[in-house]
């Protein structure tokens, strides 16, 4: 079973995704318009890494289901890059919307950390907390990029690169925490991995990790 408090908050980040998109839309008119574009493709991109991280499941496929995901996955990276470079590189494209189009999603990222850290109790508190703190600098460094308070791209890009990077490291020790796994076992980050892949993971009498994919 999925814990309610889980369910509770994927709700509540749906309906701020759904509320931070209409403000942006607002404030942002051609950033939101350009986001229609840029958003799937990147999705598909993770899309196509996801599918190569399933192929680390040996059980659920044979030797054909592998390379039809890896083929798969190839595909769907070099696709959307090639797109999003293609729409990004255009000169008519500030680099300040492209740092905008990244700033964005990283609301959200700031916004779920928040909401999982003080809902979700089956977590370890220290990271709860943890996440609930790197959440709420996540929004401030993103409100300063969308304001254009940080006038540099560069700067702007590699804030916001080191600035996910915190987050996924503080998601992943947060979502092991339930299984009181650590992240400085790094071979502990391809379970993580499997949570975000869909997977449900339930312990069995002997405690061992038992996986099983979400429909």
């Amino acid at each position: 079973m999925i814990d309610k408090n889980k369910i509770r908050a994927d709700n509540y980040i749906t309906i701020l995704l759904v509320v931070c998109f209409l403000l942006f839309a607002i404030f942002f008119p051609l950033d939101a318009l350009l986001s229609i574009i840029v958003y799937p493709f990147a999705s598909l991109t993770c899309l196509g890494i996801l599918n190569i991280v399933s192929v680390l499941e040996k059980r659920n496929y044979k030797n054909h289901g592998k390379l039809n995901k890896i083929l798969s996955g190839i595909i769907y990276i070099n696709f959307s890059v090639l797109i999003l470079w293609f729409i990004l590189t255009q000169p008519n494209i500030a680099s300040q919307r492209i740092v905008a189009l990244i700033a964005f999603p990283m609301l959200i990222v700031a916004f779920a950390g928040i909401i999982k850290g003080s809902i979700i109790d089956i977590y370890s508190l220290k990271y709860r907390r943890v996440n609930i703190y790197i959440g709420i600098i996540t929004f401030i460094i993103c409100m300063l990029v969308l304001l254009n308070v940080m006038n540099n791209f560069l700067f702007n890009i590699i804030v916001l690169s080191l600035t996910l990077l915190i987050n996924i490291l503080s998601r992943a020790a947060l979502y092991l925490s339930e299984f009181g796994l650590s992240i400085v076992h790094i071979k502990n980050l391809r379970l993580f991995l499997y949570i975000i892949s869909d997977y449900l993971i339930n312990i069995d009498r002997n405690g061992n990790l038992i996986l099983s994919k979400i429909e």
